[in-house]
């Protein structure tokens, strides 16, 4: 039996979504696929635009076996925290084979030796970094000219000035960036997963074009442009997504379950008053940002407005984005230390299955190193108190995104996984 990982947010699920499915199964002729998916709140620092259950039954129509949960301490973290519990948590379920990844390179080599050169942080490395900064230079462009100069210096024959460039994109394309975290939480944790690279298709990431493999962005951008007058989805959006996922994501977007951009204004105003002389115990909300915050407060109006008055060189929206996000849920630095500290703390909670699955879950079960949580009532007794307390973190983020998404009586413990 072999068994392929995938690490994804499905937010919203769309094409390029589905042929990443199909293409890491027949890249690695594996039996089956587990997707290691974002719950209800997404990098980007949002909550996902429709509910974890919806986006897993999308994905499992499209090819997946599994759909798993990771927990929001994760999902809203940096690429090296999403990517080092996603990772963590495959790691742990004994039965995967292979963590297939899309990437805009080509190139598996290159970013396996940037994801070491940045594991390894030589002191040359670190001393470029410095040396960069101290003169005027982002921390980005610095670290981007540190790698260079370690792989230049111990590759020379390999990196030419066409593998620079290549470098350089590596280190800032969005799903690049990504796949060297995944490359270096592997090597972190001495993985036995085998890295599969499969080349993004379609538009890029950011691309707000439609077409048959438009971004996630667009998708998202072309429902927000017609929500108001039409409880809907666009014509245009339908060739960009299976016809089950579209049909899906039509039904909660008239239920007014798809989550608008808006809905956090008060909410987050509300938890940046309260907290306004406490700031520096949310995860990724350093001093500088801090006093930033409390400063602009009383120029808050929207949550989008808000992060464009924050950012700054160093500081890019998604990431002014995230640092709010973690305010808002409580997503505290010193907790993330203890779950980083502990492997990235983790147990199994089942989204979606296929009733085809059940040798996978038994080898899962054999072969775990975490529990899995086939009730969630039964964490009390599965559970470590660490890992109880990242549960009932999870519970709680949980809890405001059904909220806010018009799902006010929904309680985690009545939502059971989905089978087909």
């Amino acid at each position: 039996m072999k068994t392929v990982g995938i690490i994804a947010e499905f937010n919203p699920f769309h094409n390029g979504h589905k042929y990443l499915i199909e293409e890491s199964k027949k890249r690695t002729g594996a039996d089956y696929c587990i997707v290691v998916m974002s719950g209800d709140f997404v990098q980007r620092g949002f909550p996902a635009v429709t509910d974890k259950f919806t986006r897993a039954i999308s994905a499992l129509n499209s090819g997946a076996d599994l759909v798993l949960e990771l927990p929001s301490y994760y999902s809203l973290g940096s690429a090296e925290y999403f990517a080092g519990g996603a990772v963590s948590l495959l790691n742990k379920l004994g039965a995967v084979d292979y963590l297939c990844f899309g990437s805009e390179s080509e190139n598996l080599y290159i970013l396996s030796d940037i994801a070491t050169t940045l594991n390894e942080e030589s002191d040359s490395f670190k001393r470029n970094i410095k040396e960069n900064t101290k003169n005027g230079s982002s921390y980005a462009a610095s670290r981007e000219n540190a790698v260079i100069s370690e792989l230049c210096a111990s590759k020379s024959s390999l990196y030419d000035s066409d593998k620079k460039d290549e470098i350089k994109k590596a280190l800032t394309l969005p799903n690049s960036i990504l796949a060297i975290e995944y490359l270096r939480a592997l090597q972190k944790t001495d993985s036995k997963l085998s890295p599969v690279l499969i080349k993004r298709i379609g538009e890029n990431y950011h691309s707000e074009n439609i077409s048959n493999y438009s971004s996630a962005t667009a998708i998202r951008k072309s429902i927000i442009k017609t929500e108001a007058g039409n409880p809907s989805l666009p014509c245009t959006v339908k060739n960009t997504m299976p016809e089950d996922a579209f049909d899906l994501l039509n039904d909660r977007l008239q239920k007014g379950e798809y989550l608008r951009e808006e809905i956090l204004d008060k909410l987050l105003y509300y938890k940046l008053l309260q907290n306004k002389n406490n700031l520096t115990q949310f995860l990724d909300v350093n001093e500088s940002l801090s006093n930033k915050i409390c400063k602009k407060l009383d120029n808050y109006g929207k949550f989008s407005d808000f992060c464009d008055i924050l950012k700054s060189k160093d500081l890019s929206y998604t990431r002014i984005s995230r640092s709010l996000m973690h305010i808002l849920l409580d997503i505290r630095a010193d907790n993330m230390q203890m779950y980083k500290t502990d492997g990235f703390t983790s147990f199994i909670r089942i989204l979606a299955q296929k009733k085809s699955s059940s040798p996978l879950l038994a080898n899962i079960g054999e072969n775990s190193e975490i529990p899995m949580l086939n009730r969630l009532k039964d964490a009390e007794k599965l559970l470590d108190p660490l890992s109880i307390q990242l549960f009932n973190e999870n519970l709680a983020a949980s809890k405001i995104y059904n909220l806010i998404c018009n799902r006010k009586n929904i309680g985690e413990f009545s939502l059971k996984p989905i089978i087909m």
